[in-house]
């Protein structure tokens, strides 16, 4: 997916999380909505115990697709999928932007089975793992126009809503704009929204 504003550094790889594939919540107030993908895992929820195996790298995602498969049960994966994180190394701070220094991580490159579905606003006040994404966490998708993923169509839309976070209105920031690429079906096919195969 392409960024439409040239003055913001280009996203930076930083890994691969696992999240439960999760259709759009009931209460959330944005209809264009069939799937959760943020960021964050207050909805679209974590692998059981995934701190636990200390496989994340020092981002807190994992450097490979397998490796973030591998934190999911057996028996769960099916209900999961694997994303690619791209971190814009900015961060959003009271509404300024300073620059985000990224710690040496060397995750796989992507492959051609991952498609970008969008970019999020998320916050990450402690610098380790990420927190609320509040298209999701505060119900603003449908205020904020997010797509049907729950995320931003462009950089410039999730830098704007960090920005304002920031400032108040939303969870506490400092918040980062992550790309969210998620890795197609093994046979190409697109998964049913928020349900298992």
């Amino acid at each position: 997916m392409a960024t439409d504003t040239p003055n913001f550094p280009a996203p930076v790889l930083i890994g691969y999380f696992a999240k439960r594939r999760t259709a759009r919540v009931e209460w959330l107030a944005a209809p264009e909505v069939r799937e959760i993908c943020s960021v964050s895992a207050c909805i679209a929820e974590a692998p059981d115990g995934w701190i636990d195996r200390w496989a994340h790298n020092d981002l807190w995602v994992f450097d490979t697709p397998e490796r973030a498969r591998d934190v999911v049960e057996a028996a769960q994966r099916q209900h999961f999928d694997v994303f690619a994180y791209r971190l814009v190394p900015l961060l959003f701070r009271d509404g300024r932007i300073e620059p985000y220094a990224l710690p040496a991580v060397a995750p796989s490159a992507t492959s051609e089975a991952f498609e970008s579905l969008g970019f999020d606003a998320v916050s990450r006040s402690t610098g380790t793992s990420f927190e609320c994404s509040p298209l999701s966490c505060c119900n603003l998708a449908g205020e904020r126009g997010a797509n049907q993923w729950c995320l931003f169509d462009t950089l410039d839309q999730a830098a704007a809503a960090a920005a304002d976070w920031s400032r108040g209105g939303a969870e506490p920031g400092p918040y980062v704009v992550v790309e969210v690429l998620r890795q197609r079906a093994a046979d190409g096919t697109e998964r049913p929204s928020g349900v298992a195969p």
